[in-house]
């Protein structure tokens, strides 16, 4: 429940904030790069990779984000 609403918490930053250095960060260590555009295709594929993700990047990126 928990991890759910944090890797909801995270994927709400990046749609909102999608030129951030945090929201880049994100994408270059969970998608291997930062994407050009960011589309829903694009926001799908970092939600199932921080579904896969420790508990530690978890927190680790909602720490980023606030």
């Amino acid at each position: 429940m928990k991890k759910n609403r944090e890797i909801e918490e995270i994927i709400q930053f990046v749609r909102e904030h999608p030129e951030s250095t945090v929201s880049r960060r994100i994408y270059r260590e969970t998608l291997g790069e930062a994407p050009a555009q960011i589309n829903p295709v694009i926001l799908r594929q970092l939600q199932d990779k921080l579904e896969i993700a420790d508990e530690f990047t978890i927190e680790g990126y909602n720490y980023l984000i606030r």
